[in-house]
């Protein structure tokens, strides 16, 4: 009987010692301190260690690796680091269902975007991860590719005809602006800022922060807000290192992650606008063209659209066309 007693002692102990063992959780993420995505990574930390025994270890600027998003997205999978920071895009690698988000004109602000990324929506694209052993914990604000230009103000698709722009690799940029006039380029990111100096190109398209960060306004100082094509990022775990943690401290950690991105979305909202206000101070000349400039766009690019519609998935498109629509009545 005292051995009974004594093993199940033992047998308690050891299941209260494993729900409580403290480990350093590692957060990698490619972008640099001063990006937005931090105050999702530092909220986070903040809530973990507060509140669960465990550290949380954040390294910026890819520095575990070597500044290369396939690599990280790669030691994620492996549970080489526990969480990760990644768009939708990149995601798109894994499951191209991600390319929901970057449909052309699919939303019309950020709010909307995130009310279905939060949604049913949302919770499909995260359940997806997990075959490929990886937890979606909660989704933040990418941003909006805007356009920029040394030639300008960019209204219509017939200023942009002929335009050499540099797009992301991604088909759906490349058949679109190629669809709407304008010549995509084939240009490395590192080599925007001299492509632009150089004139090997006229322009491209980025989200606001990249625009700014990269003073890529400073050599082509037209900037449309066109809204083309959002992308959300997301905050990824390791699914076995979560599972490997209490009930609790999971909880604990998927909240963190969700009260990590709310302040990530505040803040990226509040940026964007700094941005475009520091931009015109600096001789950026802004435009927001108007519903009709830009439904010229849209009409024109809409085979595209219809083209990529199939290939994403009309089921899933036709979804998120709808939860649009509920949510901007």
């Amino acid at each position: 009987m005292r051995r009974l007693k004594a093993g199940i002692l033992s047998l308690a102990l050891a299941t209260f010692a494993s729900s409580t063992l403290a480990n350093t959780i590692k957060i990698s993420t490619t972008v640099p301190e001063t990006s937005n995505w931090m105050e999702a990574a530092n909220t986070f930390k903040e809530i973990v260690e507060s509140k669960t025994p465990h550290t949380v270890q954040i390294y910026p600027n890819g520095v575990l690796a070597s500044g290369n998003d396939r690599v990280e997205l790669e030691m994620a999978q492996a549970g080489a680091v526990d969480i990760i920071m990644k768009t939708t895009i990149w995601l798109s690698q894994l499951n191209q269902d991600f390319l929901v988000t970057a449909m052309p004109w699919m939303f019309p602000n950020a709010e909307v975007a995130m009310e279905v990324m939060d949604g049913p929506t949302g919770q499909q694209l995260s359940t997806s991860l997990n075959k490929v052993g990886l937890e979606a914990l909660a989704w933040g604000d990418g941003g909006f590719f805007q356009l920029y230009s040394k030639k300008g103000p960019i209204k219509t698709p017939n200023d942009i005809a002929g335009v050499k722009i540099r797009v992301p690799g991604n088909p759906i940029f490349v058949k679109t602006w190629n669809g709407v006039g304008a010549e995509p380029t084939p240009i490395s990111f590192s080599e925007i800022f001299s492509s632009l100096q150089s004139g090997a190109i006229d322009g491209g398209v980025a989200t606001t922060p990249l625009i700014y960060a990269k003073r890529f306004y400073e050599v082509a100082p037209y900037v449309s807000v066109i809204n083309f094509s959002f992308e959300s990022v997301g905050m990824i775990a390791n699914k076995a290192m979560l599972d490997g943690l209490s009930e609790a401290d999971q909880d604990i950690i998927k909240q963190a992650a969700i009260e990590g991105m709310k302040a990530q979305r505040a803040l990226a909202l509040k940026e964007n606008s700094e941005y475009l206000t520091k931009m015109t101070a600096a001789g950026s000349r802004i435009y927001v063209p108007t519903d009709e400039e830009l439904s010229q766009f849209k009409q024109i690019a809409q085979p595209i659209y219809d083209q990529f519609k199939e290939s994403v998935g009309s089921e899933l498109v036709t979804k998120v066309e709808e939860e649009v629509k509920a949510l901007t009545k």
